[in-house]
């Protein structure tokens, strides 16, 4: 479902560390995994697209159980799903090896509207109850497990994410913005993610700070949101790069004047540890996630105050930064705190666990 994003990354850093004697096995979509590396990976991929969209309906639950028999001719030690459900939503069901599911936030329980029929809030509490491990990729996201999910407390554990990018070679900065300050903003724009936010002190404080530019990472912008934005391609001080590779987005981290995630909500908040990791300040906003990941190193605000963004917004602009160097030498210690090493080691313990009581109790 996902070609990149941070499960995605995830997955690939995670399937890469797993120890050589290991046989990593996915079942995916039509199109192959890419990025694996780990020389016994295997990639078994199944057909989820129907041969007309408008099938789509009727596909996907025809295709459950010829999906179940594939996972079942496997022949897995473990089964560790990559979200709250598998390919054409099929729901996750009890397994006769251990099965490992990650919870990564609780955004559709906070904002409904990403969620309108509830199907994916079912699907995910059927998938933490059946669970014989859940992984939590931050603090934050174990402690509202506990609290909306009492009984699986002592079924979780606390394995946060990596810092990314780390390895990835730059790619040299585009031309239009060579010489020219720029602030950034890497993802998806609507909801939760709370772009508005930054659009709007964008357009309250961009005629004190002339020279500064906006750059968006992220999905191509349709006429909708464009008309909605008032967002003009022909803005010269505005610029929108859809499905960056890693090279760019590396670029754009190392040379931007600060780097803006204004999202309302997050599980764990994986570009701000990506931007760390590149030595930009990180403009955040407040959110319990975000402040535990960035910690020290991070200038955070409101994500309803315009006008505090506005004034973090002005201060790249003028190379102004309070403490600039030393929040930049803080987001380098946070990274190394994060990484995918750490990730893969407390994951394998898991997995270790897990067989080991597997083996106990088959042989009892």
């Amino acid at each position: 479902m996902l070609r990149c994003g941070g499960v995605a990354r995830y997955f690939v850093e995670l399937i890469n560390r797993l120890p050589a004697q290991t046989t990593p096995i996915m079942l995916g979509p039509e199109d192959p995994a890419t990025g694996i590396t780990h020389p016994r990976f295997q990639y078994e991929a199944v057909r989820t697209r129907p041969p007309l969209k408008i099938l789509r309906k009727l596909w996907h639950p025809a295709q459950h159980g010829r999906i179940g028999k594939r996972m079942h001719q496997q022949q897995a030690d473990l089964v560790h799903w990559t979200y709250y459900q598998g390919l054409c939503r099929r729901p996750i069901e009890q397994s006769t090896v251990p099965t490992v599911i990650t919870v990564y936030d609780f955004i559709h329980e906070a904002f409904p509207n990403t969620d309108p029929t509830g199907k994916s809030l079912t699907m995910k509490a059927r998938a933490i109850d059946l669970a014989d491990h859940i992984c939590c990729i931050s603090q934050t996201t174990y402690d509202e497990l506990c609290q909306r999910f009492p009984s699986a407390a002592n079924r979780a554990s606390i394995t946060p994410l990596g810092s990314g990018l780390a390895d990835v070679h730059p790619a040299p900065l585009p031309t239009e913005l060579a010489g020219r300050p720029f602030v950034l903003f890497v993802g998806r724009r609507g909801g939760y993610k709370n772009f508005d936010l930054l659009w709007r002190a964008w357009n309250k404080m961009k005629q004190q700070t002339p020279e500064l530019n906006l750059v968006l990472v992220g999905p191509r912008m349709k006429p909708r949101e464009q008309a909605a934005l008032g967002w003009s391609h022909d803005d010269p001080r505005t610029h929108l790069y859809v499905a960056a590779e890693d090279s760019l987005l590396k670029t754009l981290y190392q040379h931007c004047s600060a780097f803006v995630f204004p999202s309302k909500m997050e599980g764990f908040g994986l570009p701000v540890l990506e931007a760390m990791i590149n030595g930009c300040p990180v403009f955040a906003s407040s959110c319990a996630a975000l402040r535990e990941v960035a910690g020290s190193a991070g200038y955070f605000f409101d994500p309803e105050n315009v006008d505090e963004l506005a004034e973090l917004l002005i201060a790249a602009g003028d190379d102004s930064i309070v403490d600039r160097e030393n929040k930049i030498a803080a987001g380098h210690r946070r990274a190394d705190y994060f990484s995918w090493e750490n990730t893969a080691t407390q994951t394998i313990k898991v997995y270790e666990d897990l067989l080991k009581q597997d083996r106990v109790r088959h042989a009892a």
